[in-house]
């Protein structure tokens, strides 16, 4: 009788010690590692719209600026290992229109449109389109690599037919800045590098940064993981343009917010926004300093080909 006392004793204890465990377990199984899961010869195609509205304040009078850019790529997953994947990219379209309310049209390239094949940049633009880079990713979607820009910069400048060799120099320079490695590269991240290095629960934040023209410290949140995984990011970021004419310096804000496929980890859609503010400052105008605005929105869909 007294063992069975001091066995009834125990029982709350023994409960209170099961149910500990059972939650302790409960959080552990309940944490997401959340990375990129591709397999060899996937195939997807991605489609980028970004709109940009860039207004200079000068004297009063405003000059306002606008781009208008869509591509789609293609990415083709060829290897991978325990960290990362090898990925060939191909732009497959290229559209981008540039307009000032004082200058009218800046630019207006579509590689898509064949009556443009005499156009300078559209010839440019077509060398961007034929040719195959090579990029490694770690499954949090950093880019350790791309490569094959070279090759793609001098076709690009060959299919505009440059023959004169100082004006094909500063052109491939001049396109290294904008489809080089190290900027593609950057580039990418703002796209693939979304996860941590580490299991999350709904609700937990982790932080990465991007570089290059842009730079970002961002600031992510697991909002779901459900049927989908659902991210959002604030950031603070930093851009600075430094062209022959002109430097271009800017902070502000972004946010995005990214829809991802559960299974591979792959974004479905991604919406960015942005707004930054600073000064431009004209090379043959160095005192004056010109406020500047640019208020941006992008957008990514992607879409998996079944094999």
């Amino acid at each position: 009788m007294h063992y069975k006392i001091h066995a009834h004793k125990m029982n709350p204890f023994v409960v209170k010690i099961t149910v500990c465990l059972l939650v302790i377990s409960n959080l552990v199984f309940s944490q997401n590692t959340l990375e990129y899961k591709l397999n060899i010869g996937d195939n997807l195609t991605i489609t980028q719209i970004s709109t940009q509205q860039i207004t200079q304040d000068m004297n009063g009078s405003k000059h306002e600026m606008s781009n208008n850019l869509e591509c789609d790529f293609n990415l083709i997953v060829t290897a991978k290992t325990d960290s990362s994947y090898l990925i060939n990219f191909k732009f497959k379209r290229f559209k981008l229109k540039t307009t000032s309310n004082i200058y009218g049209d800046l630019m207006n390239v579509d590689t898509h449109l064949e009556d443009k094949k005499d156009d300078l940049e559209s010839k440019m633009f077509s060398g961007l389109t034929s040719s195959v880079l090579k990029i490694e990713m770690l499954k949090t979607g950093k880019i350790l690599n791309v490569s094959g820009t070279q090759a793609m910069i001098k076709k690009m400048v060959e299919n505009a037919g440059i023959e004169d060799q100082f004006t094909k120099e500063l052109t491939i320079e001049a396109l290294k800045e904008e489809y080089g490695n190290e900027s593609l590269s950057r580039s990418f991240e703002q796209m693939t590098y979304l996860y941590p290095n580490k299991k999350v629960l709904v609700g937990d934040q982790w932080t990465n940064t991007y570089s290059g023209a842009i730079t970002a410290k961002n600031n992510w949140t697991l909002k779901e993981f459900n049927k989908s995984i659902v991210l959002d990011a604030t950031s603070n970021i930093s851009m600075v343009s430094e062209e022959e004419s002109h430097v271009m310096k800017l902070k502000g804000s972004q946010d995005t917010h990214v829809i991802a496929n559960k299974l591979s980890g792959f974004p479905e859609l991604i919406t960015v926004t942005s707004t930054t503010k600073g000064t431009t400052v004209m090379n043959q105008m160095e005192t004056v300093e010109i406020p500047t605005t640019i208020i941006s929105k992008t957008t990514y869909k992607t879409k998996k080909h079944v094999q």
